[in-house]
């Protein structure tokens, strides 16, 4: 179905175009004999593609059926050993029988699923690395072109194909580990106690093998094939990339699985970011304590200089506690935060939809400006550097000039994926969380009606369920804090000196064209990198509000006493909104902050521009 709706969606919509945006070597118009081989190439081509992955899929499937089908057996055999046994000595000898039996056919399974793990699993993880390629930028298309109905649909049920692909080839290992785990109480409903010594040692031995799953695992040792890993799958969307580029930087915390080479290089990593962000701050303040009677040139370097500073305090803050901040993400995959019911899977997709959408935005614009600003210099003044800072050696000279050109282009850069990086990935816990609270607020409002005792005891256990649910969030919730109050509050005080800087220099230079592209790209951007984490914050608090209000649309007027005054004591803790709070504890990340920062920026501007003219 998907396949049929890719090749003829296009086609209904806008038969000049094909189904697939590929590169087109005859470069035909529609209706000539260049676009009909095309489209006729593309169709065989995708349906090639579509039988092979439905052969390959199912063939894995069917390979993990059969393994769960030999665990059952195994567990039928398990559980009828010495039920048929009559003499002493004749169930002596039979059960010590039966029992090498059963260890040698669940051998032969632990080999079975072995040798198909050394097959599958390289193929499987590939396939579920770039469905999550697949899957983000799906998302994200749906969440542009919802107005376009037919694309909309095309999108969609191709999405649902690939959550299908993804979902089958986690599923059925999983159900392969999950019997596995089950094999020891199988052989515990055995006659195992009227057995001799002997046997009840072989019991023994066979129960601590099978307390052992088989799990078929991916090219990462520690994660299986399983439900786990198909949700982790998504929730790894929220912060994926930005928490591999804080990686490769060093100053996010490596597995602890990680090897002692990896560790080198990680150190290796972060000291020469270090040394790059530590040495433009350095020429930074140099300059400015060289002009610190000219408030123009104090300004100009200030647009930068305080960008840096907030960079430096982010991987400071990243670093010394990476540790903590790790924890963050062991969580978020924990069972605790996985959806349960269709209603929150929704709830659960549309949050990553989004958080994946206000990074894009946001790593589109912050490279643009930085762009902007390394190469908008080069036409307007050649003869200049781009950023404003102390300079070494004579720039008249091309070596001196072309080679510290490239060194700030090389130190800018880094420093603009920083900020995309740790500005992003906070913005993508905060939404996790208001994702999180939104959940917690479909299970209250979904509580049902208690007419018996039975309903009532139900009720009691899906509200203590609820008590427990917030009680992580608000624990995941203090976890993300630490991670954002330090640097988020310095940000904050960063971002009002550049604004400052560049609304006194759009101010002055009104008459450059170019200069004012580049600098209104980079405020707007400053703007930007303070709203995400404010309206992310201001989600999460608004959201977190109206929990009382879903928990007072159950049916909880036919619940009993108990039940009612546990409600209360849920109703007067939810009645306190979740808040970020920045390193003053009285001002919380909202768009009132927001507000005032820009409006404290704009202050200072009309101040210092009044007194200096």
């Amino acid at each position: 179905m998907s396949l049929v709706t890719v090749q003829i969606t296009q086609y209904i919509i806008d038969n000049t175009e094909l189904p697939v945006s590929t590169y087109d070597p005859f470069d035909g118009a529609h209706g000539s004999l260049g676009y009909w081989i095309m489209y006729f190439y593309q169709c065989v081509a995708m349906s090639m593609a579509c039988f092979f992955n439905i052969s390959f899929d199912s063939l894995c499937c069917s390979l993990f059926i059969f393994v769960r089908c030999q665990l059952d057996i195994l567990a039928l055999r398990l559980q009828s050993i010495g039920h048929n046994c009559n003499g002493v000595e004749e169930s002596v000898e039979e059960v010590e029988h039966q029992l090498k039996n059963c260890i040698r056919l669940h051998m032969k399974i632990v080999e079975l699923a072995a040798d198909i793990e050394a097959v599958l699993y390289l193929p499987m993880s590939i396939q579920i690395m770039f469905s999550v390629l697949v899957l983000t930028s799906g998302f994200y298309a749906i969440s542009l072109l919802s107005d376009e109905k037919l694309i909309f649909l095309k999108f969609f049920i191709y999405q649902s194909c690939m959550l299908t692909q993804v979902f089958v080839l986690c599923y059925f290992p999983g159900e392969v580990a999950q019997r596995s785990l089950k094999l020891s109480h199988d052989l515990y409903k055995s006659n195992w106690v009227n057995w001799q010594r002997s046997n009840r040692r072989l019991l023994l031995m066979l129960m601590q093998r099978l307390d052992i799953p088989i799990r078929i695992r991916t090219l990462d040792a520690s994660l299986g094939f399983d439900l786990a890993l198909f949700t982790s799958e998504l929730t790894a969307s929220f912060y994926k990339y930005q928490v591999w580029y804080l990686k490769l930087l060093g100053v996010w915390s490596l597995q602890d699985y990680a090897t002692r080479q990896q560790r080198v290089w990680h150190a290796l990593r972060c000291g020469l970011i270090f040394v790059i962000v530590s040495i433009m701050l350095l020429f930074f303040a140099i300059h400015v304590l060289a002009n610190i009677d000219q408030i123009s040139v104090i300004l100009e370097v200030f647009f930068m200089f305080a960008t840096e500073l907030s960079c430096m305090t982010k991987l400071l803050s990243i670093k010394l506690k990476s540790a903590n901040h790790a924890r963050i993400l062991t969580l978020m995959h924990s069972t605790a935060f996985q959806p349960i019911s269709s209603r929150e899977y929704q709830i659960y997709m549309r949050g990553a939809a989004r958080s994946v959408k206000w990074r894009n935005i946001y790593a589109f614009t912050s490279l643009l400006a930085a762009s902007l600003i390394l190469v908008t210099q080069w036409f307007v003044d050649s003869s200049a550097l781009p950023l404003s800072m102390y300079e070494p050696c004579n720039l008249a000279r091309d070596s001196c000039y072309y080679g510290f050109y490239l060194y700030q282009v090389l130190s800018l850069m880094p420093s603009c994926w920083l900020n995309i990086s740790f500005d992003s990935v906070c913005g993508s816990l905060l939404f996790f969380l208001e994702t999180q609270v939104a959940m917690l607020s479909a299970r209250l409002q979904s509580l049902g009606a208690a007419k018996t005792p039975p309903d009532n005891v139900g009720v009691a256990m899906e509200l203590r369920d609820c008590c427990l649910y917030y009680g992580n969030i608000v624990k995941l919730k203090e976890m993300v804090v630490n991670l954002i109050r330090v640097p988020g509050s310095v940000q904050m005080l960063c971002s009002v000196l550049v604004l400052v800087s560049n609304f006194y220099a759009l101010s002055i230079r009104t008459s450059e064209t170019a200069f004012m592209i580049m600098l209104g790209s980079y405020q707007f951007v400053m703007l930007m990198q303070i709203f995400i984490i404010c309206y992310a914050a201001d989600e999460m608090s608004g959201q977190s509000a109206l929990l009382s209000h879903a928990l007072y649309s159950s049916e909880w007027t036919t619940w009993n006493r108990t039940n009612r005054k546990m409600c209360l004591l849920m109703m007067l803790r939810l009645s306190k909104p979740l808040e970020v709070h920045t390193l003053d504890h009285t001002q919380s990340f909202n768009s009132l902050t927001f507000a005032s920062i820009v409006n404290c920026s704009y202050s200072y501007f009309a101040l210092l521009k009044r007194v200096n003219s």
